[in-house]
């Protein structure tokens, strides 16, 4: 990895498709939701935050940054669900996906609020396993070490 000056095995790839389907995620929503600015603010706000946190982190603990990556990402796992359950009782309307979600995900042009959360539900369990792996792998590479 870059910062270790050695191969980095294809991380940085799956570190930079992560983020890119993160991003669409946030620009998915924010089509959906239409923040007002002071809500874009406060979203501007939270990035900062968990950026300069997650960077924190991983520069000290890597192995506990994907730990905590993989955690935050099971939550937003249970909360796209819960999210799910609000779409299907009605009490948030099912409207139509927004035009960068049907071309980001290629879904029919029909699809719907509901079709678009499953999506990046799953988005979000295939973050969370990647990111137990990175950690699997980084414990791995950390017992080889203490063991030599």
């Amino acid at each position: 990895m870059s910062r270790l000056i050695r191969e980095d095995q294809g991380w940085i790839r799956a570190f930079l498709d992560e983020a890119e389907n993160e991003r669409m995620h946030l620009m998915t929503f924010i089509h959906t939701a239409k923040p007002t600015l002071p809500e874009r603010g406060l979203i501007m706000f939270g990035q900062a935050v968990f950026f300069n946190t997650c960077f924190f982190l991983y520069l000290f603990a890597p192995k506990t940054a994907h730990r905590v990556a993989g955690y935050l990402e099971e939550e937003a796992v249970v909360s796209y669900t819960l999210y799910l359950a609000e779409i299907d009782a009605g009490r948030v309307e099912d409207v139509a996906a927004p035009k960068i979600a049907l071309e980001y995900r290629y879904l029919a042009p029909n699809a719907r609020l509901r079709d678009v959360v499953i999506a990046v539900r799953a988005d979000e369990a295939k973050h969370r396993d990647v990111n137990q792996k990175f950690a699997d792998l980084l414990a791995a590479s950390v017992s080889k070490r203490a063991i030599k």
